[in-house]
């Protein structure tokens, strides 16, 4: 198996370049409570979200992050958060800025700490109600706090939302459009390389599963490079469809394609089961199934960074993310 290049991630620092500054807050759905004088930022934003609606201070300065999504959108549009829980490995992901490492931990994504919320005194805490619903009304007793529906496959409208809670929408604008552009750059230059119709596999590796991821973030990314699915990794309803499947050996022939790249999950899974990785693949990859595989025997299975392609689950992600296909297809 071929280990993809870790390249500094440049481009999507880029991002963060692109829309340093402060833009005054756009009407509609998320429009301002309390409008100052011509040229003035509001004092305040009513942002419609999952729980409803809420009032925030325009600009928060003091953010609170409860997932890994949010954490990475905040920095990508020049906001460092006072406090967020922690990432799912032992280190922050090497894709994001310097100024992670100035940040509080909070907790866990699954069990943040409110005790240590509150002691940070936010202006605002960004959420999701698929992961904490039920911490809501504690948290609100804290800081206005905004949530998303959920995480993954709505990554884009969640940049979106977190911007409207930090009063940059321009800002989250910027950032989703040189995001765009970036993909249409690399779906561009594999129609010339002659690589547009590469159907492209993606395969995690867990100590106690294997999954085939076929929508949901990683799946957008390769969506927006304009890469298409093998036949047994299309969905016919994007936003309804499973964002993955879990398989065991014998559905081996569902992971082939002309590529397949291959996420591993490592550390922080051990301790579900007491199972290796390591053991897993080593299984798995020793069989004929796999080995008959035409990727394979093509040498065209890349192990990517699980960080960048499923853990970060932000515009900075993406955009790295989008970097390793241009390094693996366009070298």
């Amino acid at each position: 198996m071929k280990a993809s290049p870790r390249r500094a991630a440049l481009s999507a620092i880029g991002v963060i370049m692109t829309v340093a500054g402060c833009s005054g807050a756009s009407g509609g759905a998320n429009a301002p409570a309390n409008a100052g004088g011509a040229g003035e930022r509001p004092t305040a934003v009513t942002v419609e979200h999952a729980m409803g609606t809420t009032d925030v201070p325009c600009a928060p300065e003091r953010v609170v992050t409860l997932g890994q999504g949010q954490t990475d959108s905040v920095l990508a549009l020049g906001v460092t958060p006072v406090g967020a829980v922690k990432p799912w490995t032992d280190d922050w992901y090497d894709y994001l800025p310097d100024e992670i490492e100035q940040v509080e931990i909070i907790g866990t994504e699954l069990e943040p700490d409110l005790e240590a919320i509150a002691a940070l005194q936010p202006d605002v805490i960004l959420g999701s109600k698929l992961r904490h619903e039920a911490l809501y009304p504690q948290l609100s007793q804290i800081a206005p706090t905004v949530f998303s529906e959920t995480i993954g496959v709505s990554w884009k409208d969640n940049v979106s939302l977190w911007a409207d809670a930090l009063c940059r929408q321009e800002e989250g604008q910027e950032a989703l459009d040189a995001y765009e552009q970036r993909a249409d750059e690399i779906e561009a230059r594999l129609e010339e390389a002659g690589k547009a119709d590469t159907e492209v596999s993606l395969v995690r590796f867990m100590p106690d599963q294997v999954r085939i991821y076929l929508t949901g973030f990683p799946g957008s990314v390769l969506r927006d490079a304009g890469l298409n699915r093998p036949q047994d990794q299309q969905v016919d309803n994007w936003d309804e469809s499973p964002q993955l499947i879990e398989i065991s050996e014998e559905r081996i022939p569902e992971m082939d394609g002309d590529v397949i790249l291959v996420m591993v999950s490592d550390k922080w899974y051990a301790q579900t089961g007491g199972h290796d990785v390591d053991e897993t693949m080593e299984r798995w990859t020793s069989t004929d199934l796999w080995q008959g595989l035409s990727a394979v025997q093509a040498g065209n299975v890349h192990e990517i960074n699980e960080s960048h392609w499923n853990l970060g689950g932000g515009i900075l992600a993406a955009t790295t993310a989008l970097d390793s296909i241009e390094d693996l297809l366009l070298p």
